[in-house]
């Protein structure tokens, strides 16, 4: 690496190093904080030190031979109230890093709730819980932690330094020019420490990312006869992980020495011209005795304060991701207007959309009629489902726009406007619970039970709700995993039924289904389609035929539109659609 190269890489360095800090501050003032808490725990760190710094005058008097009752009385009371404090410190610090853990927990969550869908394209779902889980408890223990015994460190710093000083002058200024060079070496030790903590990091997460996902395609490893190059590439990243922690070992051990040399050196200079000055009886035994002490807690403390900084440095990779969370754009709930009247057209003007660099669609427009069906076909990737994302605004058009009866969708109310919607996707999620509790999801009113049965009738699901002993308080196990494809398609139909929605989205809903499933899902979407305006994306050449409208999307582009026999006319690739489902349909 040249010199060039070395310098910008520092350069970029210090601008994350800074920008770190900067999200740190931020982050501090985005939930409400116990303020009271961390109040009175900082009010028992500095009671606790102003204790702990009386100790080296009653032992300066001990060991020069002043033994007095008020004089034992006071070490011992001191001794004794600091392990009482000890105590009741800890366990404030507990309940305050709670009350800050559990407030941005919930910060995180509401973050959650209402972010746009492009947050959860860029962060796994593993990572989204590790910072709701982890990286919050790392910012909880710092501020309940280490900013109340900062407080208080400050207090006792400046407390000896005045001491000291007071003391003798000489002794105080070969400290006071010492202290730079100890507060530098413990912060270069901070950021390497930190810098190797979060190399070992970042290779830990590689690993674990690489099991994860090796070991849930065990099967199709031994299918391709994959294992030896898989062995090895696991040996790889394990031999990554072991240098790192390595390097971070060394790292954690120079702390030690490191430490007790600075601290030697200070001691040394204290003890040596201490005896000169004992000697040439400019100070007392009881004086230099007690300077000794106090130069030992100075040390301490300074020492406590690298600890500090190492842990926060430790954090901020913690904080640096929730600051991004916490900072990422929500969506907006509350615009313009309601949506007065459903019984209006949808119209897409020249939309544009793009994932990232991958434009997707390009210059579409159409028109979706009120209580029609359009059907949306085309190759895989032409953007049949992101028509169905925009109209929902869980994304939103680069360029062009989507109007509902001449007014722009992003105008209404965003609630307001998704309960237009029903969609019953390919593979429909269902949550851990009932099958009753997952059929009325999202819906805000009272379901009685013949409103139940008659959407589970009509989704041809009931039969088989029937069959269950606790019939619709039946669990569907965890994400529906204890029914089949089509069941867990019929009960997202029921739902669909339930909510009475105006419009209809179907993604594909009957992809990947057994023939008699498809039939069971099909005749209820037959059925759930009536007097609704639906907009179906589907290889189902039976829905296609039947469709009032036929939207044919190539590349991005909608290369044209109309009834199943106009656009059987004038497109090649239609036809050619047509005839691989027929000869689907009939093999």
């Amino acid at each position: 690496m040249t010199a060039t190269q070395k310098s910008v890489k520092r350069d970029i360095r210090r601008q994350q190093e800074s920008g770190m800090w900067k999200s740190y501050i931020r982050l501090l003032f985005k939930t409400k904080l116990p303020w009271f808490w961390l109040g009175f725990l900082t009010l028992l760190n500095i009671a606790d030190i102003t204790l702990g710094l009386l100790l080296p005058a009653y032992t300066a008097q001990v060991a020069s031979g002043v033994i007095t009752s008020t004089v034992i009385t006071g070490v011992v009371v001191v001794i004794v109230v600091r392990v009482l404090f000890s105590g009741i410190i800890r366990y404030i610090a507990k309940i305050t890093s709670y009350k800050i853990d559990i407030r941005y927990r919930k910060l995180i969550w509401n973050r959650l709730m209402r972010s746009p869908i492009k947050l959860y394209d860029d962060v796994k779902p593993s990572e989204m819980i590790s910072r709701t889980v982890n990286d919050t408890s790392q910012i909880s223990a710092v501020i309940s932690g280490l900013f109340p015994a900062l407080v208080g460190m400050i207090y006792g710093t400046v407390y000896i330094a005045k001491v000291l000083y007071g003391y003798d002058w000489r002794l105080s200024a070969g400290l006071l020019l010492y202290t730079p060079v100890y507060v530098l070496s413990i912060i270069y030790y901070g950021k390497w420490n930190y810098r190797t903590h979060k190399y070992t990091q970042n290779r830990l997460a590689g690993l674990t990312q690489f099991l994860s996902e090796l070991l849930v395609s065990i099967p199709l490893i031994k299918s391709f006869a994959n294992e030896q190059k898989e062995t090895e590439r696991g040996k790889d990243n394990i031999q990554l992980y072991y240098r790192a922690n390595m390097k971070r070992s060394l790292t954690a051990w120079v702390n030690t020495p490191l430490t007790s040399i600075l601290n030697l050196v200070m001691e040394l200079f204290v003890i040596v011209f201490g005896i000169y000055l004992v000697t040439q009886g400019t100070i007392t035994i009881q004086i230099w005795i007690a300077f000794f002490m106090y130069v030992g807690m100075y040390f301490g403390m300074l020492e406590t304060f690298g600890l500090m900084y190492t842990q926060i440095k430790q954090s901020q990779g913690a904080t640096s991701r929730i600051a991004h969370l916490v900072e990422n754009d929500l969506e907006q709930y509350h615009r313009e207007q309601e949506v007065d009247s459903n019984q209006l057209d949808l119209e897409f003007n020249h939309v544009m959309f793009a994932y990232g660099d991958k434009l997707v669609l390009d210059e579409v427009s159409f028109t979706v009629p009120y209580g029609k069906v359009t059907a949306i076909v085309g190759p895989s990737g032409g953007g049949k489902s992101t028509i169905l994302a925009l109209l929902q605004q869980l994304y939103h058009p680069n360029d062009g726009q989507i109007s509902f009866g001449g007014t722009p969708i992003e105008k209404f109310h965003l609630n307001n406007w998704r309960k237009l919607f029903s969609y019953v996707a390919q593979d429909s999620p269902l949550f851990a619970g009932t099958i009753r509790e997952n059929i009325m999801y999202g819906l805000e009113r009272e379901v009685s039970e013949s409103e139940l049965i008659n959407a589970a009738e009509n989704a041809n699901i009931l039969t088989f709700i029937n069959e269950q002993p606790d019939k619709f308080d039946a669990s569907v196990g965890e994400g529906g995993s204890s029914l089949s494809g089509g069941q867990r398609q019929r009960i997202a139909i029921a739902r669909a039924f339930l909510r009475n929605s105006d419009f209809l989205l179907l993604d594909e809903a009957m992809a990947s289904l057994d023939v008699k499933s498809e039939k069971a899902v099909q005749a209820a979407m037959s059925v759930l389609m009536e007097g609704r305006t639906a907009i179906v994306v589907a290889h189902d050449l039976s829905i296609i035929r039947n469709a009032d409208q036929i939207i044919l999307l190539n590349e991005g582009k909608v290369e044209t539109t109309g009834t199943h026999d106009e656009v059987l006319r004038e497109s090649d690739l239609y036809r050619q659609f047509v005839e691989f489902l027929n000869n689907t349909t009939e093999g």
